[in-house]
């Protein structure tokens, strides 16, 4: 828009079509718009996100519960604002706030409608910088999040007016410390580490037509400490680059509760020519459920492996064509089952640059 600010948006419509299985076809609509704003010593950064998506493609990521068992339709909204101000040459404070709330048009043909939870999740971020010079800076950190899930689904498809009502509400403080350290133009690392203190109150009870029945309630609260860190490595030359990253932290969830993830994941790409080149990703995650009850029905701790090699052609400076293949592992704690996926993916993208500003 100007040498000081930039506006990006975009919309997907994605249509899936399943052979055999026409029940699971979907229609995604995906929007997104991003508004960047540089000023002197301030600067602002501002995106929004609605999303219908098919529970298929979001259900195994880190806000979801991992579990698949139909088509079920995925409702999302989002909105991050950011702010940053240098107070001196070597100093900056940010702000930032995200909200994001999402909702499941669930059907009475779920045997486990509580992984299919509606939630909202509220975060506050302060953040301080320090540039000790080019390559060292350090930044401190402390954010408040607030977590409210709940569903009420039936119990037995046969009786829709009886069910099961579930929420939980958590509260979460979290202190961090961090350093970025650049070694020479091609490499980089940065590391942080640091405490979360949250507060979690959880409740279930059988409902009929709404009213709860006699000694079915029950609630539990609790308080707990815990970990989050992130470390990355990255390396990038002429020949191609790769990135190194490990990390943990507490993700809002789909599944009733929160989840606490622990991730590794390495990203390579290698360029054979100057128009074609291929690449390796792996990730290995580890999500385990921050639920205060012990029912099975709520504890959807899992690991989730994906490994995906993939080739590259830049046909033209306007078109590309990608193939890729991609193994899934998922394991769940409470079950003593693995799932495992296979998939093959050729991509043809055909992106014109209208302008040197739109394309």
């Amino acid at each position: 828009m100007a040498d000081d600010n930039e506006l990006k948006s975009s919309f997907r419509w994605n249509e899936l079509i399943y052979h055999g299985n026409s029940e699971l076809d979907f229609s995604e609509k995906i929007a997104d718009i991003n508004h960047l704003f540089k000023g002197e010593r301030f600067k602002t950064d501002i995106s929004a996100n609605y999303a219908e998506e098919s529970s298929i493609n979001t259900q195994l990521d880190l806000t979801g519960s991992g579990d698949v068992q139909t088509q079920v339709p995925r409702n999302t909204k989002s909105i991050a604002p950011n702010i940053s101000y240098s107070l001196t040459e070597k100093d900056t404070l940010q702000f930032s706030f995200a909200y994001v709330e999402v909702a499941f048009d669930r059907k009475p043909n779920l045997t486990n409608a509580i992984r299919y939870s509606d939630y909202d999740n509220t975060q506050y971020s302060l953040t301080a910088v320090h540039n000790f010079s080019e390559r060292l800076s350090a930044n401190v950190s402390t954010s408040y999040a607030d977590f409210k899930s709940s569903s009420n689904s039936p119990i037995n498809p046969l009786l829709p007016t009886f069910t099961r009502a579930y929420s939980q509400g958590s509260q979460t403080l979290t202190y961090q410390m961090g350093m970025q350290y650049t070694f020479d133009e091609a490499t980089q690392v940065s590391l942080s580490a640091g405490l979360r203190d949250t507060n979690t109150q959880t409740s279930s009870a059988n409902q009929l037509r709404g009213l709860t029945i006699p000694g079915s309630a029950f609630s539990q609260s609790s308080s707990k400490i815990g970990h989050v860190f992130s470390a990355n490595l990255t390396h990038a030359e002429d020949w191609g680059n790769f990135n190194l990253s490990a990390g943990q932290q507490l993700n809002p969830a789909s599944s009733g509760t929160q989840q606490q993830s622990t991730t590794f994941g390495l990203r390579s790409k290698y360029n054979l020519t100057e128009r074609l080149s291929t690449g390796f990703n792996a990730n290995y995650l580890i999500s385990e459920s921050q639920s205060t009850l012990s029912s099975a029905n709520t504890n959807t701790s899992r690991t989730y492996l994906t490994i995906s090699p993939n080739l590259r052609w830049r046909w033209t400076e306007d078109i590309d064509l990608d193939l890729s293949y991609t193994y899934r592992d998922r394991s769940f704690a409470s079950e003593n089952q693995t799932s495992i996926g296979n998939s093959v993916q050729l991509q043809f993208s055909y992106q014109p640059q209208i302008n040197r500003q739109v394309k």
